[in-house]
């Protein structure tokens, strides 16, 4: 059934009349060229370019208190975020400014403002380049509800409005008139400055005595999909001469179903009327765990996942439907509700905004209905240097952890301190096949990207006590510790280069054989890289041809079968003797062994050229050996002007 068509008077949005087809000069947009708006053709013209957004919310009533103001813009001054989403017409239909929206005026939903002087608020963020997105909750309405009953959901039972479960009542998202208030709040939004609006609630409702709620047209899915779609395509074009982008929020489980979920929500249909779309990957939502991946039926405990298997089912689904469209989802940071009432960690908070990011997603947007967040959870802004990503990178190497100080030996001190040295100096680690691969996108802006290496894989480097419990003398245990006072700022990355056959047992599998695939997996399940250091720490440049391919094959077969699933891709070639024919270390066959490397290090060599350079060789990696006197040289040369990789962030 098709939707009807409503007589009722063409709307005037935010005092600017609209009329499809017209040309517009607008009057708030100086730096504007006229637009044509089409009814029947999504049209944006030039829009600031949003770049990686990183964002945190902000409710209806938190801008009415000074201490929530003040928490969230000191986050936005000293962290890694640049975007804000606060509310424009908030859960309980109320707005935070006075409106000149007739119908905001009628119903007076503009009576309670919360900002006085909306003009000096909106100002403090564009001084700092700080994105702003409004957050308009369409069809969960009180208010209109209340003094439009004819264009409610309506109660079968009552013949009244019909409430959800918090007794609040939605207007009927079939009904124009409710579109066009909703329109006219958001172009009014685009004239006091924003750079995107974010339609939210944008939906059937979901909850209550669903079975009562009634609409002006048949509740199917053709109509439900119509009414969305409807609302949005003519939302589109109302601000189609505004400089900002249009977007909504969906269920999670949207990026999952084929079907619109019985609310209206079918991902491939909206994408055709957005710029942006946010799914809301909040894994204390995901009731059910992921469809067809019952390994992850407590959804909650899996916040990398959830988030990286949805982000990535939307991204994949969207190419088709609208290839331009930005998936940027919203990331739980509140205590879980629905499993086991666990408080998400700063570590659970980094899994999700990486799981969006490897996933494709254009960044992520932090929801926290109290308005505290994390600020553990997010990178400093200090320090802070200007993007240079043809600067030259610092790859480390380590052997030993212990006592006392040797040529090949840090002690645990001076490790810690090395640490230190570095996140105070503004660098943020990565392993080393991401160099190699030429991706330092995870490093955020104004950062620069330093590579930890550990050789030989001793003992000192891991070692686990008898309880289970990571020692915290060992290189891995500082690593733990260091990365538990900064989990945003230092990520749990570094690169380990493990021997399987040496004399010496210490150097077998980190000294402990029998834990070797414990171990193994504890490391890249926090996220640090495992490489080969040949079989036996063979000096290749000394070999025949087919020992170093038995060198190689069976050193990477042997980590792969102890870490299923997992490729081994870098290597580190024992005292940097390379073979007289270097393509052995790109790959090759050892009798039914296929093997194949990525990156070789070598032992010394100073900085590395940016892996965006031409002279960049992966299987040439030079490196800086992890003593006081080459540490002090190297880490003075970086900080010339120029000379080293800054991030310009994702």
């Amino acid at each position: 059934m098709a939707l009807p068509v409503l007589a009722h008077q063409p709307p005037t949005y935010a005092a600017f009349p609209l009329v499809v087809g017209q040309t517009m000069d607008h009057p708030l947009i100086s730096n504007r060229q006229t637009a044509v708006v089409s009814g029947t053709l999504p049209y944006t013209t030039e829009l600031r370019s949003t770049g990686y957004i990183k964002g945190l919310y902000i409710t209806y009533y938190g801008m009415g208190s000074d201490t929530h103001r003040a928490r969230v813009q000191e986050l936005l001054e000293t962290t890694e975020l640049n975007a804000i989403v606060m509310d424009v017409k908030g859960d309980f239909g109320w707005l935070p400014y006075s409106s000149t929206v007739q119908t905001a005026l009628d119903i007076g939903a503009g009576n309670r403002p919360m900002i006085r002087d909306w003009a000096a608020w909106m100002q403090w963020f564009k001084e700092r380049n700080i994105y702003t997105i409004a957050r308009i909750v369409v069809f969960k309405d009180d208010p209109l509800a209340a003094a439009h009953p004819e264009w409610a959901v309506l109660d079968s039972a009552s013949g009244g409005v019909w409430h959800d479960r918090e007794g609040l009542g939605w207007v009927d998202p079939s009904r124009e008139e409710v579109w066009d208030y909703n329109i006219a709040l958001a172009v009014e939004a685009a004239g006091l400055g924003f750079d995107e609006i974010q339609f939210d609630y944008v939906r059937f409702p979901t909850d209550g005595q669903i079975s009562r709620a009634t609409f002006a047209v048949e509740n199917t899915q053709e109509n439900r999909l119509a009414a969305i779609s409807g609302f949005l395509g003519k939302a589109r074009a109302a601000l189609a001469p505004y400089p900002v982008k249009v977007a909504a929020d969906v269920f999670g489980y949207t990026t999952w179903r084929e079907d619109d979920m019985n609310i209206g929500q079918q991902i491939e249909t909206l994408a055709l009327y957005l710029d942006v779309l946010s799914p809301m990957l909040y894994p204390s939502t995901f009731a059910d765990g992921l469809p067809g991946l019952p390994e992850y039926r407590q959804a909650v405990a899996f916040p990398y996942e959830i988030v990286n298997k949805s982000t990535l089912k939307a991204v994949e689904r969207l190419k088709a439907a609208n290839p331009t469209l930005e998936v940027r989802p919203w990331i739980q940071d509140f205590s879980d509700y629905a499993f086991d009432g666990r408080t998400y960690t700063p570590a659970d908070i980094r899994r999700q905004m990486e799981g969006a990011r490897q996933a494709g997603g254009r960044g992520w947007l932090l929801w926290d209905p109290r308005v505290k967040y994390t600020a553990e959870a997010l990178v400093s802004a200090q320090p802070v240097y200007p993007p240079n990503p043809q600067g030259q990178v610092l790859v480390l190497e380590y052997h030993l952890i212990g006592e006392p100080e040797e040529r090949w030996q840090r002690t645990p001190a001076n490790f810690r301190a090395d640490l230190e040295r570095l996140w105070t100096a503004g660098y943020y680690p990565v392993n080393l096949r991401d160099l190699a691969a030429g991706d330092l996108s995870m490093v955020p802006a104004g950062k620069r990207p330093v590579v930890l290496t550990f050789d030989d894989s001793s003992i000192e480097q891991f070692r686990l006590l008898p309880d289970g419990s990571v020692d915290p003398a060992c290189a891995v245990g500082i690593l733990l510790d260091f990365y538990a006072a900064h989990p945003a700022d230092w990520p749990l990355r570094a690169t380990f280069f493990v021997l399987q056959a040496v004399d010496a047992p210490e150097r077998i599998l980190f000294g402990q054989p029998e834990l070797a695939q414990q171990k193994l997996r504890m490391l890249i399940e926090w996220g640090m890289e495992v490489g080969s250091h040949t079989i036996s720490h063979a000096n290749l440049a000394e070999s025949e041809a087919e020992e170093i391919k038995r060198q190689l094959a069976l050193s990477q077969a042997g980590l792969e079968e102890l870490l299923p699933g997992y490729e081994v891709v870098s290597l580190s070639v024992p005292f940097g003797a390379y073979p007289e024919d270097e393509r052995l270390l790109v790959g090759g066959l050892y009798e039914d062994k296929l093997y194949t490397y990525q990156a070789a290090v070598e032992v010394s060599g100073g900085l590395v050229p940016s892996p965006h350079a031409p002279e960049f060789d992966p299987y040439h990696i030079p490196r800086v050996q992890a003593i006081q006197s080459e540490l002090d040289y190297w880490l003075e040369a970086a900080d010339a002007p120029g000379v080293y990789y800054v991030s310009p962030g994702e």
